[in-house]
């Protein structure tokens, strides 16, 4: 649904990738390079925004309530950081997860999460407006 938002986007070109085990470090490191706008959930993909050119943006999709964690590294690589807006939260919808030790409630950070295309697709927008 989300990739299907971005066809919309104006002057887009939708690379997916998938930073595996299979994938050699230097192709994703020139993948990334290679990006104006890098989109991601919080987890260990998003360090890849080291690698991103000086003018590029990246997005955390959702901060999973880590607010500072790739804002902080966004702001000492040089490269614009953009997330979901707090007052749209309620489009985020987390689906199942893993409990926190001694807790009914699942990990924000464990979670599969779904989000309202339209807002997405505004976001998008909004950042490569800043990277263009």
């Amino acid at each position: 649904m989300l990739l299907k938002a971005l066809e919309d986007v104006p002057n887009t070109i939708v690379k997916v990738v998938d930073y595996n085990e299979r994938v050699p470090f230097l192709s994703q490191l020139d993948s990334t390079h290679n990006s104006d706008v890098f989109i991601g959930i919080h987890g260990a993909g998003l360090t890849h925004l080291l690698f991103l050119p000086d003018w590029a943006a990246v997005m955390e999709l959702y901060n999973c309530d880590d607010r500072h964690c790739y804002k902080d590294l966004a702001r000492l690589r040089g490269v614009k950081y953009f997330t979901w807006s707090s007052d749209k939260q309620h489009l985020i919808y987390p689906e199942g997860g893993e409990r926190r030790p001694g807790s009914e409630e699942p990990h924000k950070k464990f979670m599969n999460y779904r989000f309202d295309p339209m807002e997405f697709q505004k976001r998008v927008k909004v950042v490569s407006y800043y990277e263009s």
